[in-house]
């Protein structure tokens, strides 16, 4: 079983050749750095319980160090929400765009957690 797609890669490495200007080497270097990033990231299924960073000194029962993750996708909008131990919704990750947004009155941990999240899951 192929774990990278090497056609992929290879239009990848043009894409890079063509629109950023570099060698066809350097081109091929980032395309296989990027496909090998992207198979070391997690793959979410839906739903997860995450641990909210700054907050390992809480107890391990204590509700309040965790966020629960979970897919949405409704007219025409895939989002990841991010809620608290009360179901508050605290930010979302805009599945197409990338784009992260956080509510009122998030405290930056929270920003700190959805960014990590970001970078170890592929989603």
């Amino acid at each position: 079983m192929k774990k990278y797609n090497l056609s992929n890669i290879m239009k990848r490495a043009w894409e890079l050749v063509k629109n950023a200007g570099m060698t066809i080497s350097s081109g091929l270097k980032k395309a296989w750095e990027e496909a090998k990033a992207a198979a070391a990231k997690k793959s979410f299924t839906g739903y997860l319980k995450m641990a909210v960073a700054g907050r390992e000194s809480y107890s391990n029962d204590d509700d309040a160090k965790y966020v629960s993750v979970k897919a949405w996708s409704k007219n025409g909008m895939n989002r990841i929400y991010f809620n608290d131990y009360k179901r508050r919704t605290l930010g979302y990750i805009d599945r197409e765009t990338r784009e992260i947004s956080c509510g009122r009155g998030f405290a930056l941990d929270f920003l700190a957690t959805i960014e990590k999240f970001a970078a170890e899951y592929a989603f």
